[in-house]
């Protein structure tokens, strides 16, 4: 799969039914109708880095720290099939690390949403601390997880 670089006829790419701020955004499939889909602003000058794979989804940096070399992922899936969001996830991470030479990409994993959790440790990312009551969701606080990978090369 083949990352670009955002363009304003992506906008409608940035808009979704996955939760903000998830590592692996895929569309929820239990979301309530009248709930307000999730919206990724576009890219500020320098404040973070987005990529889209036209019709498919988008992976986009934040919180990039050019100093210790780290960033925040999201991705956000428009499929409804989750084949091929391994690919997504993968491109992502070596975007990460040899385009925009990061060290470090971490991101937020709502268990209670069920992410394909081989999709992430085959991209290389591990569980790394769990953060209770994050985020509310079907009328409770529900926990996230911190996922993370770092290249030691």
């Amino acid at each position: 799969m083949r990352l670009r670089g955002y363009r304003d006829r992506d906008r409608p790419l940035l808009t979704g039914t996955w939760l903000p701020g998830e590592l692996l955004g895929l569309p929820l499939p239990n979301r309530p109708a009248l709930a307000a889909p999730t919206q990724v602003p576009a890219p500020a000058e320098g404040d973070d880095e987005l990529c889209v794979v036209p019709d498919v989804g988008f992976a986009r940096f934040t919180d990039i720290d050019w100093v210790s070399r780290r960033a925040r992922l999201e991705i956000g899936w428009h499929r409804q099939d989750t084949e091929g969001v391994d690919d997504l996830l993968t491109a992502a991470v070596a975007h990460g690390r040899h385009r925009l030479n990061l060290r470090r990409l971490h991101g937020l994993v709502t268990p209670l949403a069920a992410p394909p959790r081989a999709v992430l440790t085959g991209a290389g990312f591990r569980h790394e601390a769990t953060v209770p009551e994050h985020l509310w969701l079907d009328g409770r606080a529900v926990s996230r997880e911190i996922w993370g990978c770092v290249d030691h090369g």
